[in-house]
């Protein structure tokens, strides 16, 4: 066996527990990032009225928004990477799986979960793009408080807009993620060879 066999998504393998494993792995993520959003919020939060108590220059304002702009990179990958995994197993898994089985064989989360992302109140943000969004905002009081002249309200304006826009940019990444990558997968499932043996 070659090492580009080892690559191959269709080789066989033990599919139940892949199947197992990875929906584990997209539920480890899915509860790690509200926790990473929570705590980087708090300790942003800290350091937001350190700066304004400890730090009053315009300057600061700075150290906080780093700290907003680490813990949405934190989330960020968590929740991409996800939804890849639950691409993959939509493809490779549930519909590969429905020619030669029962509906009640086939797992079919992936699906169903599409199904409701169109449905209102289904869930929030899973990147929390309107919380970071409005701590970014406040987080420019650290600027505005000290009183600061024209020219340092410009140049700290522009790290809180490239984050504003680097919010949006992923939000926009986000909603396109699932249709681009479920073209993908299935473009790389019809370009290889049948599997034997299904899940």
């Amino acid at each position: 066996m070659g090492f580009g066999d080892k690559l191959n998504p269709l080789m066989d393998r033990p599919s139940s527990a892949e199947y197992l494993v990875l929906r584990k792995t997209i539920a480890a993520r899915g509860s790690l990032r509200p926790v990473l959003a929570v705590a980087g919020l708090g300790l942003w939060a800290a350091l937001l009225t350190a700066v304004l108590v400890l730090l009053p220059f315009p300057v600061a304002a700075a150290i906080p928004l780093l700290m907003l702009a680490v813990t949405f990179e934190a989330i960020r990958p968590l929740h991409f990477g996800a939804e890849r995994i639950g691409r993959y197993l939509q493809v490779f898994y549930e519909e590969q799986g429905q020619p030669g089985r029962g509906m009640a064989d086939t797992p079919s989360w992936e699906r169903v979960a599409i199904s409701l992302s169109a449905v209102p109140g289904a869930g929030g943000h899973p990147l929390f793009v309107p919380v970071f969004f409005l701590a970014t905002i406040v987080n420019y009081l650290a600027v505005w408080l000290p009183g600061p002249v024209a020219i340092e309200m410009g140049v700290m304006a522009v790290p809180h807009a490239a984050f504003i826009a680097w919010l949006f940019a992923a939000d926009r990444a986000m909603r396109i993620q699932r249709a681009t990558e479920l073209a993908r997968f299935r473009e790389l499932r019809d370009a290889q060879p049948q599997r034997t043996q299904m899940i």
